[in-house]
């Protein structure tokens, strides 16, 4: 490959980063919608824990997994009272 050939190369690509699409302008959150992210990550990831528990065990009962996942499921709402309460000077209040 020439010299100039890789000059272009490089201009083009640093100026495509330059001048790209324009990124979307932030949404700032609030701290219940960012508690409530946690929380659907959070509960999601241990509901699929869940699942590949049971389906994992000698044998499969599903007496088992509805008792987890209602266990997690119970958690979640213990866990948004419990934000609730830690973060109540943060979050605001309905008015």
């Amino acid at each position: 490959m020439s010299r100039q050939l890789k000059r272009q190369i490089g201009r083009g690509r640093r100026g495509a980063s330059r001048n790209g699409s324009p990124s979307r302008p932030r949404v700032p959150r609030t701290p219940n919608q960012r508690l409530n992210r946690v929380l659907l990550i959070g509960g999601s990831l241990m509901a699929l824990g869940a699942v590949v528990i049971s389906l994992l065990a000698p044998h499969f009962s599903p007496v088992f997994l509805a008792t987890n996942l209602g266990a997690i499921g119970l958690g979640l709402l213990m866990g948004k009272g419990f934000g609730r309460f830690l973060f109540r000077r943060i979050l605001p209040t309905n008015k």
